[in-house]
């Protein structure tokens, strides 16, 4: 590096040190404060950042390229391929339907690219799974009226006999003549279809009467819930369309939050690595859980990233609109913890440590709980005994509720985790000793002096909190 380049680099740090010990920060738009949400929000996580962000914020990024690339792709089927007990896709890498399949027949999501396809693929698929006068197909919940989701749509009702469903604000002129889904209606319903029961969330943005569904399905035997977008991208221009398309987002988060949806995809697979995922069951064979569930709390860290995305794109548009930036936060147990004497867990998000915040701490099916303030570092100890904590039998659930501030949301959270004797933490950090922030085996929790490098004072500082006596095997 150059001399000069040393000398301006020094200025900058040093213009940088001061503007932070005086509390100032650089000016930020309304577009920017929500652009660097949507990049802090991912926490990291490789999957977050592409696809979910990478698309969701491919025109606020200017990069409607890696949309338009995937269209190319409409051409390269997707065999048929089981990604749940009672739910499989067919299509192609750039969109396709979901098959539900129970004891009363079937219910599909979507309606295809046009009748060639229905008739050359899907239909075939449908009776390779047991299509037929004991199994009908009873319905098509459509997710919005764009060709390449309905184009098929008429060829269903006219093979089969089965009721189409399709949002209000897209069903005028459709000639498969819908029953239709009041679009006005904002908050979720249940309908019931094939024996199934549905939730119905109007989504508008994407169309007027684009439509979301969460579905009830099985996993191994259990219960799981799957949530089918309404719609991809947000209008590249109308304000109107976009604040839908904001409104719809939030909305949606609430509902997978408050049902604890397990995964979510997107008829156009690309979109939301629902692709990839395809592709490692058909490689690796479906595992249980099946690859496709990826969890409520990743799950609403995406629609989290998305909002953010929509809310950037907004501002882009209509400069004067503001809308509070969301927070993704975290709660993570701290080493030796939950313990039989210690319960402490550290709340963060991507701007850092949340400090002045309450963490609740519950032991699990007994009602017992605590609460605590998080300090500096954000973390928060609970100061109660809850008795004495079985290892491997009690379990502990933190909970951040959310907090409201000058212009953001921190989003709620949780984390729960069986009682511990400390062993499991000890073992790890002897594992990782000399592991540094960044790589892979290092793990803030096992950090206790917060230095970025797990050293043998770790070591010492996670057996100085386990109960005296402890043997670890």
């Amino acid at each position: 590096m150059t001399t000069w380049m040393n000398a301006i680099r020094s200025v900058a740090l040093a213009a940088a040190a001061t503007t932070a010990g005086l509390g100032w920060a650089q000016p930020q738009t309304e577009f920017e404060r929500h652009m660097e949400a949507s990049r802090l929000n991912t926490g990291g996580d490789p999957t977050m950042v592409h696809p979910w962000r990478a698309f969701y914020c491919n025109l606020p990024d200017d990069n409607n390229q890696i949309v338009l690339a995937e269209r190319t792709k409409n051409s390269i089927r997707v065999p048929l391929t089981q990604i749940m007990d009672d739910v499989w896709y067919i299509g192609t890498e750039y969109v396709g339907q979901y098959i539900l399949r129970n004891g009363s027949g079937f219910v599909m999501i979507d309606g295809g690219n046009n009748a060639a396809e229905m008739r050359n693929f899907n239909l075939p698929a449908l009776q390779s799974l047991g299509l037929g006068t004991a199994g009908p197909l009873h319905s098509a919940l459509i997710t919005h009226g764009h060709g390449d989701h309905d184009g098929g749509a008429a060829q269903i009702k006219e093979s089969t006999g089965a009721t189409i469903y399709l949002g209000s604000a897209d069903a005028a002129n459709k000639a498969y003549a819908p029953i239709t889904l009041d679009s006005s209606v904002l908050t979720p319903y249940d309908i019931s279809t094939g024996g199934r029961t549905v939730t119905v969330l109007s989504t508008p943005g994407h169309t007027p009467g684009a439509t979301g569904f969460v579905i009830r399905a099985l996993d191994g035997g259990k219960e799981v819930k799957l949530f089918v977008s309404g719609g991809s991208s947000m209008s590249a221009s109308s304000v109107p369309a976009i604040a839908n398309y904001l409104d719809s987002m939030e909305r949606t988060y609430a509902l997978l939050k408050d049902m604890k949806v397990d995964s979510a995809s997107n008829p156009h697979v690309y979109w939301d690595g629902s692709l990839a995922l395809i592709k490692k069951i058909q490689a690796e064979g479906r595992k249980t859980p099946s690859q496709f569930i990826i969890g409520n709390e990743k799950l609403l860290r995406a629609f989290a990233i998305g909002r953010e995305c929509t809310a950037a794109w907004l501002a882009k548009q209509d400069p004067t609109t503001s809308v509070p930036v969301w927070r993704v936060s975290s709660l993570e147990f701290l080493a030796a913890s939950p313990g039989p004497n210690r319960i402490a867990a550290r709340l963060s998000n991507g701007w850092g440590p949340v400090a002045n915040q309450t963490v609740t701490f519950s032991l699990q099916g007994s009602g017992a709980a605590c609460t605590a303030t998080t300090d500096a570092n954000g973390v928060a100890t609970c100061g109660s005994r809850f008795g004495p904590l079985r290892p491997g039998v009690d379990r502990i659930t933190a909970s951040f509720a959310g907090a409201t501030g000058t212009g953001v949301v921190d989003l709620g959270s949780e984390r729960s985790a069986t009682v511990d004797s400390g062993c499991s933490d000890l073992a790890q950090a002897r594992s990782a000793v000399g592991a540094r922030k960044g790589q892979d085996r290092y793990a803030e929790r096992l950090d206790l002096d917060n230095n970025g490098l797990i050293d043998i004072r770790d070591i010492s500082g996670i057996a100085r909190l386990m109960v005296p006596g402890t043997t670890c095997r």
